[in-house]
């Protein structure tokens, strides 16, 4: 126990609804040592970060912690943070229990400057002043490796990247050099390469401070570059727990083998990704509670079964490429103006898109990667015409876009459908479902009244496998990977050819990413459609894609097909993006 920093007894936190109590965190126990990384994985629900909100006292109403204990050890003295009255917790909370939470630009403070927001926890914490705590501040920056320190510390949060603003809630928990670090999805929806850093941060600062963390994430492949130990939770529980390498290489619950396998293999192509109900289903016991039945089905199976051949990713490539186009960008550059300040008349361009050329066929998947800040997104909305270029030619059967009016490129944009990265965003919060489906098809005159509209709508609220009964629901009322179905089905409404998935599931547990990918499969297979592909991860690219074009600096550094770019990049850019995804065992 002397070894120990914390110490979780018979966890319970429960959230009070109109349905019942919801048991969050149902009965956990684990433990916590100096200089250890243990993760927590599983799925959206399963029960993580309450069990961290729960650690810091920051479970907010209808939620409460029911029952049980969680034991701080600092030196001699053994504290159960849930008898330390809220108004002393701040004594623990920011000094020995820090936290990076998943979405750095909710976590910081949109008014104030980053580094006066970790000035603040540094004045706090330790009494000294703002001048040696701004000078503490930049050594942090410097640590955390974000270039140019001092433009960093006058930033606000807005006008850093993803990756940097990350750094900064990193900064701000080591600022008081904490015995205990909860990293709640630190890395979810960030480039593997930036992803690759901070994983290295973090590992690096462990061992420099001596301190546990416990680090949250949905994705085992994160967990086998960082931690020691696994807890593998499911609806509340900790289905499993081991060291990271029997996890890996023998792990006992079907959950934990679906978790695994739901990923793209770094090996070999599949027809079909692996799902959670390919392992387990759940099943309701006579007392109420539910309990997990493995299926007889075999991952080595599952592989055998769905493993494409060589010769045919091959034979598909050729017949592809036997048609003519059914887009072709040409030259197309999309600049930015950038104000040199603000007395300056002068303006400098940021060159998001530049002089960009390549083709997609009828029927294929081009995959569009490369790190935050290369082009991609802007490549796709500039695309679409809802970014205009400076010039260049996009030529979408036949017919150039850019030379469209309003009017007409209205007309167009039946055919050429969008499916952004954030669904919650993408869809009016006041709009039923239904409603929101059915709009594009009143918008372009299709079907003649209501009723058909509204039979067209259930058809495919059950082609991206929801329920008629959603019909009527709001978009709150949906998990991600349900609304992320939802805009699906609302971009097939008006049948389109082509679509541009951007980021569509980087920010998805691992299984429901795998139902969404195997989804759009189905449907390009359904329906002919082409698809540009959008991704910071190689290895889902490689899953979707017939060719990846890599973008680095609004250029493409090289194009080709997806398993000859993944076994043999020709540029070190590309090099460098393989070797940061995250490999496992």
């Amino acid at each position: 126990m002397s070894n120990n920093l914390l110490t979780v007894n018979n966890l319970q936190t429960i959230f009070h609804t109109e349905k019942g109590v919801v048991q969050a965190v149902n009965d956990i126990s684990f433990s916590l040592k100096k200089g250890e990384t243990v993760g927590i994985v599983g799925e959206s629900g399963s029960g993580k970060s309450v069990t961290a909100l729960s650690i810091m006292q920051l479970v907010k109403k209808p939620g409460e912690v029911a029952n049980g204990e969680i034991i701080f050890h600092q030196n001699e003295e053994s504290i159960d943070l849930l008898q330390v009255p809220k108004n002393k917790m701040h004594q623990y909370r920011g000094k020995e229990l820090a936290m990076i939470f998943q979405e750095p630009m909710t976590s910081l403070n949109p008014v104030f400057r980053c580094g006066n927001q970790v000035v603040e926890a540094m004045m706090i914490h330790q009494k000294i002043s703002k001048k040696e705590a701004k000078i503490q501040t930049l050594q942090l920056f410097e640590k955390v490796k974000l270039p140019d320190g001092e433009r960093i510390f006058d930033a606000y949060p807005h006008e850093l990247s993803g990756g940097q603003k990350q750094r900064v809630m990193i900064a701000m928990a080591l600022s008081n050099n904490p015995s205990i670090l909860i990293a709640d999805e630190p890395t979810t929806a960030l480039d593997v390469t930036v992803q690759k850093t901070i994983l290295d941060l973090v590992n690096n600062l462990k061992n420099e401070l001596d301190a546990g963390i416990l680090f949250i994430t949905h994705d085992l492949g994160v967990v086998a570059e960082i931690a020691d130990r696994v807890l593998v939770m499911f609806r509340g529980k900790i289905v499993e727990e081991g060291t990271v390498q029997n996890i890996f290489k023998n792990p006992k619950h079907p959950y934990t083998k679906s978790l695994i396998a739901c990923r793209p293999p770094l090996s070999g192509r599949l027809k079909k990704l692996p799902v959670a109900s390919d392992f387990m289903k759940i099943e309701t016991t006579k007392a109420g509670d539910w309990a997990v039945k493995e299926t007889t089905t075999s991952l080595a199976k599952i592989l055998a079964d769905q493993t494409i051949p060589a010769a045919a990713i091959e034979s598909r490539l050729l017949k592809l490429r036997t048609q003519p186009p059914i887009l072709e960008i040409k030259n197309l550059k999309t600049y930015f103006s950038k104000s040199n300040g603000f007395w300056s008349r002068s303006k400098t361009f940021v060159k998001a898109v530049d002089d960009v050329s390549f083709e997609v066929f009828p029927g294929e998947t081009l995959g569009l990667v490369g790190e935050s800040g290369c082009g991609k997104t802007t490549l796709g909305r500039t695309i679409l015409r809802l970014i205009e270029a400076q010039s260049g030619d996009v030529i979408f059967e036949g017919k150039n876009l850019m030379d469209l009016s309003e009017t007409e490129m209205r007309a167009v944009r039946k055919d050429l459908q969008i499916i952004f990265q954030d669904p919650y965003a993408s869809l009016n919060p006041r709009m039923s479902v239904g409603e929101a489906i059915a709009e594009p098809m009143k918008v372009h005159n299709l079907y003649n009244s209501s009723k058909l509209r509204k039979e067209k709508t259930i058809e495919l609220l059950e082609t991206v496998q929801l329920k008629p009964e959603h019909y009527y629901r709001l978009p709150h009322e949906f998990s991600g990977g349900q609304r992320q179905r939802i805009c699906i089905a609302r971009a097939l409404a008006v049948n389109p050819k082509f679509m541009i998935c951007d980021e569509c599931v980087s920010a998805l547990d691992v299984s429901i990413q795998a139902q969404i990918l195997n989804l759009l499969m189905d449907l390009q297979q359904k329906h002919n459609l082409s698809y540009i592909f959008i991704s910071h991860d190689l290895s889902v690219v490689r899953f979707m894609s017939d060719r990846i074009v890599v973008m680095n600096q609004g250029k493409i550094e090289e194009i080709g097909a997806a398993d000859q770019i993944y076994a043999n990049p020709k540029t070190d850019y590309t090099h460098r993006l393989i070797e940061a995804i995250p490999k496992g065992f």
